[in-house]
């Protein structure tokens, strides 16, 4: 979660030390780098669409997009 945290706030912080103290806790290097690509993609996406004025109001997240009248509809297909 450290990791996390620093390389969304403050990515130019992220150096050899952080990274060696996740090996210390015996993360792996493709953890470290699947962590880091979520992370990553997930602030991209989300100064994206902030940067665009784009927003959820008015909508429930995880309703079916072909039918978000039906509360019960999950399905995403």
């Amino acid at each position: 979660m450290t990791y996390a945290k620093v390389l969304t706030l403050t990515p130019n912080r992220i150096d050899e030390d952080i990274i060696q103290e996740m090996k210390n806790l015996g993360i792996e290097d493709g953890e470290i780098l699947e962590t880091n690509q979520v992370v990553s993609y997930f602030c991209y996406v989300n100064r994206t669409a902030l940067g665009l004025g784009v927003t959820n109001e008015g909508e429930t997240l995880g309703l079916s997009p072909a039918d978000k009248n039906d509360p019960e509809n999950w399905t995403h297909i």
